[in-house]
């Protein structure tokens, strides 16, 4: 027997979850993946799980699978979830709902009621903030994860993931027997806040998602010449800053050009040194993020900053170095599973729009593999990856009985 979650008790598990943060001054949720708080947010959901009668295991890696058996065991499953990770100074909804969501949904039935099982997934290190790759449980699970550059990146500590896993107690050196089966899941769905504007402007409370951004990302080091900020003409700098800018706005603009197709720019870290207010900078390196649906027009966008990349080297004189960080191919869901959560709206009256994601999610590579939807709920004023990130928990539990039905008829097809 399965107990199942009920309105309630899912609020009281999601503020469960919200209470393992970093506890010190600043606001927000900040648990970062594999720090002492997301452990122990793992550990509670693993606990939870446990204590509901679903049959719970970990990978290598520490990824949670919760699974409700079904008449035929050996069929593949129907699957949901998300993950509980955050960024610095987040939200508390990122990621923790689709957790919710799916959990409430598989707990609706009862053990070999419906033909298929049902699987919940909590996946590692979604969030891109630790470790500077986003998606990285999901990456593994596919197959779709490039460990050598994985090695060469670290945490604000100097120390890369396979170093956190192992400390951790997992086993960074099994990580391929993370990979999942071609068989594994028959179909996907997660849940997830929509971290835009889209739903709460057309006055929408689902959106069902037919599409979503891949990003490509790069880190670009900038080495030219600290010098005295009045004692060196402006003929004989070799300024960092001023490359890194005549860059950064080259993207904004090619990003502009192209925002007809959905794709954006942005530069949303930047390292100065020795950043000092009479110093011309001496270094820099700032962190790229291109992304969108169509990838003829990201492309544009990665072709004109790598060509604005070379203008800057000559018009500064300065060293340059760009490192490709990720290079996503954007991912169609499953229209057969579209369709069947635009009808499930459809039989509700459930007020809904068919909408692509701008955001990366988990969902991107269980696409790989898998047929795979998703369901977003609204964010108020559009907030996300911050302390005022907020969605009615009234829209968490409708999405979760749409996830319900769609999980259950798919399961029995």
């Amino acid at each position: 027997m399965v107990q199942a979650l009920t309105k309630q008790l899912a609020l009281d598990l999601f503020e469960q979850i919200t209470a393992f943060s970093v506890n010190d001054s600043t606001p927000g949720i900040t648990r970062l993946a594999y720090s002492k708080e997301d452990e122990q947010a793992h550990k509670l959901m693993i606990e939870k799980m446990q204590q509901m009668g679903l049959q719970v295991r970990q990978d290598m890696m520490g990824n949670i699978f919760a699974r409700l058996p079904g008449k035929n065991p050996e069929l593949p499953a129907i699957g949901t979830g998300s993950h509980i990770d955050s960024v610095p100074q987040g939200g508390a909804y990122d990621g923790v709902i689709g957790v919710i969501a799916g959990l409430y949904a598989i707990s609706q039935f009862k053990p070999q009621q419906l033909k298929r099982s049902l699987e919940l997934v909590i996946f590692r290190a979604e969030e891109s903030s630790r470790f500077g790759f986003a998606c990285m449980a999901s990456k593994v699970m596919a197959g779709q994860a490039d460990f050598d550059k994985w090695a060469k990146n670290t945490d604000s500590e100097g120390n890369n993931i396979f170093q956190v896993l192992d400390n951790c107690g997992y086993q960074s050196q099994k990580l391929d027997e993370c990979r999942l089966p071609a068989n594994y899941f028959d179909a996907f769905i997660e849940t997830h806040i929509e971290q835009g504007k889209v739903l709460e402007h057309q006055h929408k409370r689902i959106g069902v998602v037919n599409g979503i951004a891949a990003p490509c990302r790069y880190r670009v080091e900038v080495h030219g010449h600290a010098d005295h900020s009045g004692a060196t003409p402006m003929s004989q700098r070799h300024d960092a800053l001023v490359a890194s800018a005549a860059i950064i706005t080259d993207i904004n603009t090619a990003a502009c050009y192209e925002s007809a197709y959905g794709t954006v720019g942005t530069v949303g870290r930047l390292d100065v040194t020795p950043n000092a207010i009479n110093v011309i900078p001496g270094d820099v390196t700032f962190y790229v993020d291109i992304r969108g649906v169509d990838k003829a027009s990201v492309n544009r966008v990665v072709a004109k900053f790598l060509s604005s990349v070379e203008h800057a080297k000559a018009a500064q004189d300065v060293v340059i170095h760009v490192s490709e960080l990720a290079n996503d191919m954007p991912v169609l869901m499953k229209d057969e599973i579209v369709q069947r959560l635009e009808r499930i709206c459809q039989e509700h009256s459930v007020p809904y729009v068919t909408m692509m994601s701008g955001a990366g999610h988990d969902t991107m590579y269980m696409a790989q593999d898998f047929p795979a939807g998703m369901l977003f709920i609204p964010s108020k004023d559009g907030v996300s990856h911050h302390p005022d990130e907020y969605s009615e928990f009234e829209d968490v539990i409708l999405a979760a009985e749409i996830l319900k039905q769609a999980m259950g008829e798919l399961a029995d097809a």
